[in-house]
């Protein structure tokens, strides 16, 4: 994996985790919520390229959170 890439899903997990944080909810809320299964979740959070769209964007809207700031990072 090239080391932009790294970046990104690192600064993005990091944006992610710490939404859900913020909301005060657990990674189980959010399974729960985009039914699918903790360890599902989990792998979303640590690579929000396995996330689907949809399930992307419902992620956004349990966080209160706009699309492109959770899931693209910062332009440089």
């Amino acid at each position: 994996m090239k080391q932009a890439r790294k970046e990104v899903i690192m600064t993005v997990t990091q944006t992610l985790e710490q939404a859900r944080v913020q909301a005060g909810y657990t990674q189980q809320f959010m399974a729960d919520e985009l039914g699918i299964s903790r360890p599902t979740y989990v792998k979303i959070e640590k690579d929000p390229s396995v996330a689907t769209i949809a399930q992307a964007k419902r992620i956004c809207t349990l966080l209160s959170k706009n699309y492109e700031n959770i899931f693209f990072a910062p332009q440089r």
